[in-house]
């Protein structure tokens, strides 16, 4: 099995290719845990604000404030250092003193889906061992339901409006934090060694197993991730103030007028609309710990208000959107006319994550906002903190490739590999898309095999198997072709599911899509069905063999839907992910097989 490491991987060669001249190669990575990162980020904003829900502000020394006093609350009701305590809430005020309160204990946090049903939330307390769990008044009865199956000792439950919880069962009100002298513990931390975050994956493929996230990963992945912020904001306030509007300056940027608030300007510091689920790394790590390290404001949504984020991005003229496909093909095709009733023109940048996101969307969204706020794409797994590749800057800093997920960010290196023999693979051939760096997870919890089989190590690195199909071009930008598991084989050939759903995409009638194979006992293989959500105005006008005749004359013969099923729906995990798995499982119970 030979594992040797080219010679262009060793020397990353994209860094001298489309690689911005102020984008550190490897970024520093300061060598304590995440909270203390994020308390000294406190100190050094102290009268900022931090987040901002609803209307109800925290300031940053506020937030030091109300860890230190949440980790004390804590550590009296027993939590030692190794310890694991759930959250399982919305995004909210409570969440983020509960998130790197813990963290300050000792303990190590596992966030729970708002959207799990009692046999997850079991599931999930039980596999992570979690002894404390944080929740909320909506959510707490689907804890209740199989309280007495797990082993939590601790419940302490918040209302979400800041009022007096209420709920059956013994638990502990979340307002007692405020209530206790700090006295934060002193915990001796082991950076690379003691898990921050058990996040568990999506689930796409069988029960969930939770990836260990270490303080160096987490750590690692903010100040990565921090250079990107840096360049943006130094970028924009260093154009030229042509006048002042009231509380507003206006700024030639590019030959066109950019407003920006005044407080934004001398302070050089931006805000972002926080949107993603933080139970999932992707939303903590880009949103809640990179925002907080660069002492931005966070409006924080618990759930997907399309009118509401945009006009909280015209009000406060937000500057960073990260978002997931569901959100970003709701915008372009549920909800078009928010592009004209507000102005978002503030965003400086929008990246798209937790999956691939059709080409037509992207140029949908930049024709809806006249190529002023273009959409960009980055790309990262659970396993990874979880951010690998993005484009990371506006295109005027760096070229944008529609369809690409960008280079690697600093400290990263990536490859692709054939994935039967594990051998690095040329520029522009397809393979498996793994990836070293200090991001990258310590291990999957209590599951050594699984372990083992996501890791190798060749060139003296130890490297991580991603499980996607990816290709890289000549100026080390990646493509994700698809999901290793996710290709479908259709009479020998092997079929991208994605490369379908782009194609449909492209027919006007269509809001959403998801393709997957299931099995053709005739044929002994496979056969390819589209479950295709219509725009509410073409249903009824649209047929099924319309949509395939359509795919007929934009695909080769073997690749075409042999099957569509209009739906109201699609699964989605919380991430935004299209749950394949599930549309497979409830065919293969049709036909009486198994998973």
């Amino acid at each position: 099995m030979k594992t040797e490491l080219p010679d262009f991987i060793k020397k990353r060669f994209w860094l001298k290719k489309e690689w911005p001249k102020d984008l550190p190669a490897d970024a520093y990575i300061p060598e304590k845990p995440l909270h203390e990162v994020i308390d000294e980020a406190c100190m050094k904003y102290a009268d900022r604000t931090a987040i901002d829900f609803y209307g109800f502000r925290i300031t940053y020394s506020q937030l030091k404030e109300f860890t230190d006093r949440f980790a004390t609350l804590l550590v009296k009701l027993g939590v030692k250092k190794g310890d694991v305590v759930a959250i399982y809430a919305p995004n909210c005020p409570q969440f983020v003193v509960a998130y790197y309160g813990a963290m300050k204990a000792g303990a190590t946090v596992t966030a729970l889906s708002p959207l799990f049903a009692p046999r997850e939330v079991e599931y999930q307390l039980n596999d992570s061992g979690a002894k404390v769990l944080v929740t909320v008044e909506q959510l707490y009865p689907n804890f209740n339901a199989v309280r007495k199956n797990t082993k939590v000792e601790k419940v302490i439950l918040a209302n979400i409006t800041g009022g007096e919880a209420s709920g059956d069962g013994e638990f502990i009100d979340f307002r007692a934090v405020f209530t206790i002298k700090p006295e934060v513990p002193k915990v001796d931390w082991d950076f690379r060694e003691d898990v921050a975050v058990l996040q568990y994956t999506g689930g796409t493929t069988g029960l969930p197993k939770a990836a260990m996230l270490t303080h160096q990963n987490v750590v690692a992945q903010t100040f990565q991730l921090k250079p990107y912020n840096d360049i943006i904001i130094r970028w924009i306030f260093s154009h030229k103030v042509i006048r002042e509007e009231g509380d507003y300056l206006i700024l030639d940027l590019n030959g066109r007028e950019y407003k920006t608030m005044k407080e934004y300007y001398e302070n050089k510091h931006g805000s972002r609309i926080a949107i993603l689920p933080w139970y999932h790394i992707y939303g903590q790590s880009v949103d809640l710990n990179a925002g907080l390290v660069n002492g931005e404001l966070l409006f924080i949504f618990p759930r997907f208000e399309p009118e509401k984020i945009f006009e909280t991005i015209e009000t406060y003229r937000v500057t960073t959107f990260m978002g997931a496909p569901a959100i970003f093909i709701a915008y372009v095709n549920n909800f078009p006319e928010l592009f004209k009733k507000y102005d978002i023109s503030s965003l400086l940048y929008v990246n798209n994550g937790a999956g691939p996101i059709p080409p037509e969307i992207v140029y949908k969204w930049d024709e809806f906002t006249n190529q002023k706020v273009l959409l960009c794409e980055g790309y990262g797994l659970s396993e990874a903190s979880p951010v690998t590749h993005t484009h990371g800057l506006p295109p005027q800093l760096r070229k944008r490739k529609v369809g690409s997920i960008g280079p690697p960010i600093p400290n990263t290196y990536a490859a692709v590999i054939d994935p039967q023999t594990l051998e690095f693979l040329p520029i522009g051939k397809e393979g498996e898309l793994v990836i070293s760096g200090p991001q990258v997870m310590k291990g999957y919890w209590n599951r050594p095999r699984e372990t083992e089989e996501v890791f190798f190590y060749a060139g003296g690195m130890k490297w991580l198997r991603t499980g996607d199909i990816a290709r890289m071009d000549e100026d080390g930008y990646f493509y994700i072709v698809d999901r290793l598991k996710d290709i479908i084989k259709y009479k020998g050939h092997s079929v991208y599911p994605r490369e379908i759903e782009d194609v449909i995409y492209e027919h006007p009638a269509v809001r959403e899509v998801c393709v997957v194979g299931l099995p053709d006992i005739a044929a002994g293989g496979e056969t390819i069905k589209a479950y295709v959500v219509l725009k509410p105005e073409y249903k009824g006008r649209v047929t099924e063999k319309e949509i395939i005749d359509f795919c007929k004359e934009r695909l080769a013969t073997y690749k075409y839907p042999r099957i569509v099923e209009f739906r109201e729906e699609l699964p989605k995990s919380a991430a935004g992910k299209y749950l394949r798995r599930l549309l497979r499982e409830e065919e293969l119970k049709k036909l009486g097989m198994k998973k």
